[in-house]
């Protein structure tokens, strides 16, 4: 089962449009009939009615759905936990003027500090003028 073919499937029953998710997907119109095509032969079942109104669930769309979009939520979080064990590392300068740094930039900084370790933070106090022609 394809997971780019389940979230096709959930856009189309979302916005019950073929035009509209494939907007949204940046894909053709032809693309997610093909998608949902594969998908209905698939799992054997029809999922979506299609009339002049628009496009409506099955049935079996509706159970299909309510899986599809926890599979869904489901590969999210694994590729965000990925994400979040990758030790991000790198220089990050920012400038600032003197105010900031004396009220809530510290706190700032000290955040990204626990929580980027091996990110370097380097400040740079100047005029608001001074560091627009810096940028």
């Amino acid at each position: 089962m394809n997971l780019r073919f389940l979230e096709t499937f959930v856009w189309v029953a979302r916005l019950k449009s073929f035009r509209l998710t494939a907007e949204k997907l940046f894909t053709t119109q032809a693309s997610v009939s093909s998608r949902i095509a594969a998908l209905e032969a698939d799992l054997g079942v029809k999922l979506l009615l299609r009339d002049s109104r628009g496009v409506s669930l099955t049935p079996e769309g509706s159970k299909v759905l309510e899986y599809a979009e926890r599979m869904l939520d489901t590969a999210k979080a694994m590729k965000q936990s990925l994400d979040s064990d990758r030790a991000k590392v790198g220089h990050i300068r920012i400038g600032v003027m003197d105010t900031v740094i004396h009220t809530w930039m510290s706190a700032l900084v000290a955040e990204l500090t626990e929580r980027y370790p091996q990110v370097e933070i380097e400040l740079v106090a100047d005029t608001a003028l001074n560091l627009r022609e810096q940028l």
